[in-house]
C-alpha cells in the first residue's frame, strides 16, 4: 500500500457556510436484515408523560431478555443506496453529492479535531466510484464487545429509554393495554429507521443516512419530517460540579450528532446509579451552543470550531481522491492516528482489494449495475 495523504486535525477551514438539511427518502430495516424502502413500520412516536415518573421505571429490567442486533454487517451501506436508487428511477438521473454515508462517520471523523484515538477510534474505507465517495465503518466485533462488557446495564438502559418512552403508532391508535405493558416490553435494538438527508458544508455536497429515534409530534405523509423528529438519549443524573462537566461533554456529542442532518429536538432522561428514571429534559438543538456559552465557554467555541474542521477534511478527500474516471473504481482506508487522518490508497493484490473494489463489502450490485444503466 501507498501512503495517499495525510491532515492534521489541528488544521481548519475558513468555511462556516452550511447547507440546510433536507429529508429526501427513509427505509427500515428489520431484524432479519431487510431493508423496505420509503416504509416506515419502524418508525416511533414519543410518549412519556410526566405521571410516567410516579411509577419508578427501572432502566435496568429486562436486559437478561433483551434482542439485540445480530446483523453480519452493522455498518452496511446497502439499505442506504437502495434508498438512493428508488429516488434515482423516479427522476431517471443520479443525486448530486461528493459523498455518500452515514452521519455517525461524520460525526466520527468530526470528533477527531476534539478526542484521541483511544477513546474515538477511526477505521474506515472509501470507494471512489462515478465521481462520488462512498464511506463506510469497518465493523470490529471485539471492539463492539467489549464496550457493551464495559457496562452492560448502561448500554442496555439507553435502549429501554427509547422503548419506554415511544409508541409504535401515535398515541390515539395505541391500546390501553399496550400503554401499560410498556415497562415490560422486551427491547429489541435491531430494529431500524433511516431518514436520508441532503446537506452540505462549503461546496461539498453529502447524503447521510441517519438512524432516527421518534417523531416528536407528528409525521406528514410524503413531506419532508426532519422538523418532527427527536433524539432520545439516557444518562446518569447531575448532582455535583464534575458531572455538569461530563454531561456537557456529552450535550456537546449529541448537539453535533444532531445539528449534521438538521434534527431539532434532544431528549434526555436521567438515571439514578440504580438505573431509576428520575426525570427527563428537553433540549432545542438550536439552543444548545448558547448553554454552552453560559456554562462552558470551550464547548461552545468548539462548535464553531467543529464546522471550520467538518470543511477543512470534506474539502482535503474530495481534492485527494481522483473522482475523474467515472468507470474506474478505487478504494482507501482512513485512519485517525498521531493528531492525523492518514488516507491510504488500498491496490491490487491487498487482502481487502477484491471485496471493496469487485465485491460487494461497500457497494452493493445491484446499486453498480444502476449506475451503468443510468451512464
Amino acid at each position: 500500500m501507498v501512503v495517499t495523504a495525510n491532515l492534521f486535525v489541528k488544521q481548519r477551514g475558513s468555511t462556516t457556510a452550511l447547507k440546510q438539511p433536507k429529508e429526501f427518502s427513509t427505509y427500515s430495516r428489520t431484524s432479519e436484515d431487510q431493508f423496505f424502502i420509503d416504509d416506515d413500520r419502524n418508525l416511533r412516536y414519543y410518549y412519556l408523560p410526566d405521571a410516567a415518573m410516579d411509577s419508578r421505571p427501572d432502566l435496568a429490567s429486562g436486559v437478561k431478555k433483551m434482542k439485540d442486533k445480530t446483523f453480519p454487517d452493522p455498518c452496511t451501506l446497502h439499505g442506504l443506496l437502495k434508498a438512493i436508487k428508488s429516488n434515482e428511477e423516479r427522476k431517471q438521473k443520479s443525486v448530486k453529492a461528493d459523498i455518500i454515508t452515514f452521519r455517525g462517520i461524520i460525526r466520527k471523523l468530526i470528533s477527531t479535531a476534539f478526542d484521541s484515538p483511544s477513546f474515538n477510534p477511526v477505521n474506515l474505507r472509501i470507494v471512489s466510484f462515478d465521481g462520488q465517495l462512498f464511506i463506510k465503518d469497518v465493523f470490529s466485533s471485539d471492539v463492539e464487545l467489549k464496550s457493551k462488557e464495559a457496562d452492560a446495564k448502561a448500554c442496555f438502559s439507553g435502549y429501554k429509554f427509547e422503548s419506554l418512552a415511544t409508541l409504535p403508532q401515535p398515541l390515539p391508535y395505541v391500546t390501553r393495554e399496550l400503554l401499560e405493558k410498556r415497562p415490560k416490553r422486551i427491547v429489541n435494538s435491531g430494529e431500524e429507521f433511516i431518514s436520508v438527508v441532503r446537506t452540505g458544508v462549503g461546496s461539498t455536497k453529502l447524503i447521510l443516512g441517519a438512524e432516527i429515534d421518534c417523531v416528536f409530534d407528528f409525521k406528514e405523509e410524503g413531506k419532508d419530517n426532519l422538523k418532527h423528529y427527536a433524539e432520545l438519549k439516557c444518562t446518569g443524573t447531575v448532582t455535583n460540579a464534575a458531572q455538569a462537566r461530563k454531561f456537557e461533554r456529552k450535550i456537546f456529542k449529541t448537539w453535533l450528532q444532531c445539528f449534521l442532518v438538521g434534527i431539532p429536538r434532544i431528549i434526555y432522561g436521567f438515571r439514578d446509579e440504580k438505573y431509576i428514571l428520575k426525570s427527563i429534559e428537553e433540549f432545542s438543538t438550536d439552543e444548545v451552543p448558547l448553554l454552552l456559552k453560559s456554562n462552558n465557554p470551550a464547548l461552545c467555541s468548539a462548535c464553531i470550531d467543529a464546522i471550520k474542521w467538518y470543511g477543512a477534511f470534506t474539502e482535503w478527500l474530495l481534492k485527494t481522491i481522483p473522482r475523474d474516471s467515472p468507470s474506474e473504481i478505487k478504494a482507501y482506508m482512513l485512519v485517525f492516528e498521531n493528531n492525523h487522518l492518514r488516507l491510504t490508497e488500498i491496490e491490487q493484490g491487498h487482502e481487502e482489494y477484491d471485496g471493496l473494489v469487485k465485491g460487494e463489502v461497500v457497494l452493493s450490485q445491484e446499486f453498480r449495475e444502476w449506475r451503468k444503466s443510468l451512464a
